[in-house]
């Protein structure tokens, strides 16, 4: 990630970093399943979704594309194992019948993360004066890497498919997916200029830079909980969907087989994962909101302590000050402890002083008579200024050695 840090000045932990792949894999799942209807888009592939999340990853160097890539590839294989064309096919070692050339497809894709990553890094190594024309071009010509690149392993496991595409080439969705390119030069250009908005640094900083914040347990207990339980309650529903499905066909006539039943699964389980991804992605999102607000709350705690600790301590003389004591006397409720003791302590001739000598000589005099108070009160009580030449000082005390008398000696020297 230190490409990330080298165009944005942001440090990101090793807890966002794992957040932010983490987002990127889930929206690829997202994307490899968005088949089953809830993403239509007439004139988008499915191709161009997947280029618009890796490419947008490459921004984050190879340890971001490489993961998406491998989720890509991963489902892919899923997705070849009931799949009806032939290319398809090809893609999953379980159907196949060539496990070890199929793979060569998922090699193929992974391939490209790295490379595409590699060029993206030679890019940016140094300053650029057209930031986003050269942007664009990178996601263009790593689009088309991509459609280059997955031609390889046509070219040496499957010589005769490769030469049935090479004969219909203009056809391929690599030279005619033109939206693809465009799509993906936009992406990549919208993620650079969102992630170099002052804001979004100085969030991203902030994140970082108090990571020590940590979640309070009862969030996280709460935050498990409703994980835990909206997986369990997505399993019940589609084992009742799946049953429906199956009663349904059946009260139509129609012959329920086993493979038939195995893609209903098939399709029901991806549905099942792509919410649990779209859940991780809103998960993911409210608890940067929550470290945010936290941290904000621990920051505005500190602040007001500091606040109060200035309030509660004289300036002039590092005695308590008259908040300090009014504080104190407001714990005390009208109902002081049995052994408490009050000493009621003023200057003579303050006034003197500031009229002969000035104010900063009265106010040496005062910043004296403080030390010597604290001096003789030490740790055996507290010294409060209570107003220009006034101090108060609150201590403990106890009766006299003879046991018998009202008074008390003060425990102060």
């Amino acid at each position: 990630m230190n490409r990330f840090q080298t165009l944005y000045g942001v440090a990101l932990t090793k807890k966002k970093k794992r957040e932010i792949v983490l987002v990127l894999m889930a929206l690829e799942a997202i994307f490899a399943f968005s088949y089953l209807g809830y993403i239509d888009f007439s004139m988008i592939s499915s191709t161009t979704l997947h280029i618009l999340v890796i490419v947008a990853a490459m921004i984050f160097g190879i340890e971001g594309s490489v993961p998406v890539m491998c989720v890509f590839a991963l489902t892919s294989i899923w997705l070849a194992s009931f799949a009806t064309a032939t290319l398809d096919l090809l893609y999953s070692p379980i159907v196949s019948g060539v496990p070890i050339r199929s793979l060569m497809f998922a090699v193929a894709r992974i391939l490209f993360a790295i490379v595409a990553s590699l060029i993206f890094g030679i890019y940016f190594r140094k300053p650029r004066k057209h930031i986003y024309i050269g942007i664009a071009l990178l996601a263009v010509l790593n689009t088309f890497l991509y459609g280059a690149i997955m031609f390889v392993p046509y070219a040496l496991f499957f010589p005769t498919i490769f030469h049935e595409l090479i004969l219909n080439w203009s056809a391929l969705p690599v030279f005619r997916d033109w939206l693809s390119y465009v799509l993906a030069a936009a992406a990549c250009c919208f993620v650079h200029y969102f992630l170099s908005k002052q804001k979004v640094r100085d969030y991203l900083s902030y994140l970082c830079e108090n990571c020590e914040v940590e979640e309070s347990k009862d969030y996280k207990r709460v935050f498990r909980y409703a994980k835990f339980g909206a997986l369990i309650i997505g399993i019940l529903c589609i084992m009742y969907l799946r049953k429906r499905i199956l009663v349904e066909l059946t009260s139509q006539g129609v012959t329920v087989t086993r493979t038939l039943d195995l893609n209903i699964a098939n399709f029901l389980v991806q549905l099942l994962c792509a919410l649990v991804c779209l859940f991780e992605i809103v998960s993911v999102i409210v608890r940067w909101i929550n470290e945010y607000y936290t941290m904000q709350q621990v920051k505005m705690d500190e602040k007001l302590n500091e606040q109060s600790v200035k309030i509660s301590i004289d300036p002039l003389t590092g005695v308590f000050s008259r908040f300090a004591y009014n504080d104190v006397m407001e714990s005390y409720d009208n109902q002081a402890p049995e052994d408490f003791v009050a000493f009621l302590i003023d200057i003579n001739g303050l006034k003197v002083v500031n009229d002969t000598l000035g104010h900063e000589a009265g106010d040496e005099l005062i910043c004296g008579a403080a030390d010597c108070i604290m001096k003789a009160v030490g740790n055996k009580g507290r010294t409060f200024r209570i107003g220009g030449d006034e101090f108060v000082v609150f201590g403990t005390g106890r009766r006299n050695a003879y046991g018998n008398g009202p008074d008390y000696n003060i425990m102060v020297g």
